[in-house]
C-alpha cells in the first residue's frame, strides 16, 4: 500500500521561489534540503500529525511527495486503525479532516505551479 501521494510533472520553470513563498504562506517550516531536494513540515507536537512535503527538481522534472505521519499516540488512539503514514487522496474513512486540509494547502501549491488538483 503506497502510504504517500506522489506527483511527477515537467516544470520548465525553477519551482523553488513558488514552493518557498507558498510554504510560509500556508505555515510549511523547511525541516532539511540536500542538493535539489527539500523536506517541509506543517505541524509540530505530541498530539498534531503533521504534514509533510518533499520536493525535488531535477532537469526539468519535478517530484512531490505528500504524506500525513501519525505519531504513536495518536495511532493508539485509534486502536492502530491509523497507520504510521498516510497520503492526502480523497477517499476513505481514515484521517478525513487532516488528509481535506494539507489536500486544500497542496492544491493551491498546483495551481500556482499550473498542474492539476490532487482528488
Amino acid at each position: 500500500m503506497n502510504t504517500r501521494t506522489t506527483l511527477r510533472f515537467s516544470s520548465a520553470i525553477d519551482v523553488w521561489p513558488v514552493v518557498q513563498t507558498w510554504a510560509a504562506e500556508q505555515g510549511y517550516k523547511l525541516k532539511g534540503s540536500a542538493g535539489n531536494e527539500c523536506t517541509f513540515q506543517k505541524g509540530f507536537g505530541f498530539l498534531v500529525a503533521p504534514t509533510m512535503l518533499r520536493v525535488k527538481q531535477e532537469g526539468g522534472v519535478t517530484d512531490l511527495e505528500v504524506w500525513i505521519r501519525m505519531n504513536l499516540l495518536t495511532r493508539a488512539g485509534s486502536l492502530f486503525i491509523l497507520p504510521a503514514e498516510i497520503g492526502i487522496g480523497a477517499g476513505g474513512f481514515r484521517a478525513v479532516v487532516p488528509r481535506s486540509f494539507a489536500r486544500s494547502a497542496v492544491n493551491k501549491l498546483l495551481a500556482q505551479l499550473g498542474q492539476p488538483p490532487i482528488p
